[in-house]
């Protein structure tokens, strides 16, 4: 049975956006993030096996494995820490054939869409807004920038003139494009930037902190910058946890506001104060703690 349907008129006619049972809706979520999660223990792996760090940047000139046309096996995808070097670029083959050729980011996108319904309670920008309630109350309309929108609908578009932006846009009023090349202002044209799971995302640590630099061009003096993450990113990882995360943000001058931790992602918001900044500070992959079951996830400047 498909995980996505789309509802029909009494017409007939089938509407532009599909339905997601919550049962699928968690499935096809707990899908992709095991994907991203054992690419992830792939890239470990291999980088044992070959005396070199191997990732998203330079995985091409090592995989010659041959063009897949499959999906990885869910056995497979348990067993990566037994697989040789051959099996793992294969299998690094088929994690991104189910990505990016059968659909599995757009089906995702479209259950976290479901997952930020209101009836769901799961709007991540809600939060931002109890955490800072005075966000609610400026006498002139703010204006925000929202990075990876999947909705027109969350809380920030009620007290927000909002720009929304998407590399793969699902809806009207999200404009497709990579904040990666949206224009730098002359300066700052946002009060408000929303990033919610998407630096996790980013396919290099080193893009990660292209990312939050570039933050800071687009924000106005004092600005709000609301950062969601897996949790595992700041948990779990071997190169980065709140401490140095804070850090990074701080060297380019913003300083954390509020911070929260839910069962599965980590809600966070820095303001643009400007203090403790320090823009030539350099942050290396540098490994901060260690565990089998720890993930990579880093960012350097």
């Amino acid at each position: 049975m498909a995980f996505l349907k789309r509802s029909k008129s009494i017409t007939g006619k089938t509407y532009s956006k599909p339905s997601i049972k919550p049962q699928n809706t968690r499935r096809i979520i707990r899908r992709y993030h095991l994907l991203i999660t054992k690419k992830d223990a792939a890239y470990q792996r291999l980088s044992t096996l070959m005396g070199t760090a191997i990732d998203d940047s330079n995985v091409s000139q090592w995989n010659k494995s041959v063009e897949v046309k499959e999906c990885p096996q869910e056995d497979e995808l348990l067993g990566v820490s037994r697989l040789d070097k051959e099996s793992l670029f294969r299998l690094l083959r088929k994690i991104d054939y189910e990505i990016h050729e059968k659909g599995g980011l757009q089906k995702y996108q479209i259950a976290s869409i479901h997952g930020q319904e209101n009836k769901r309670g799961s709007d991540s920008s809600k939060w931002l807004f109890d955490a800072v309630p005075h966000l609610k109350t400026c006498e002139c309309r703010l204006k925000a920038l929202e990075i990876g929108c999947l909705s027109t609908k969350n809380v920030i578009s009620r007290y927000c003139e909002t720009t929304r932006i998407d590399l793969n846009s699902n809806e009207p009023g999200i404009l497709k494009q990579d904040f990666m090349e949206r224009p730098i202002p002359a300066q700052g044209e946002f009060d408000i930037i929303s990033c919610s799971l998407v630096l996790n995302f980013v396919s290099t640590p080193q893009k990660r902190g292209e990312m939050i630099q570039r933050f800071v061009p687009f924000l106005k003096p004092n600005g709000y910058l609301f950062v969601v993450l897996p949790l595992s990113c700041i948990r779990n990882s071997r190169y980065c946890d709140k401490q140095l995360f804070q850090e990074i943000l701080q060297s380019q001058g913003f300083n954390m506001t509020n911070y929260h931790e839910a069962k599965k992602v980590v809600y966070m918001c820095f303001q643009l104060t400007g203090e403790g900044a320090n823009k030539e500070a350099k942050y290396s992959k540098r490994k901060i703690h260690d565990g089998k079951a720890m993930n990579n996830f880093c960012i350097t400047l």
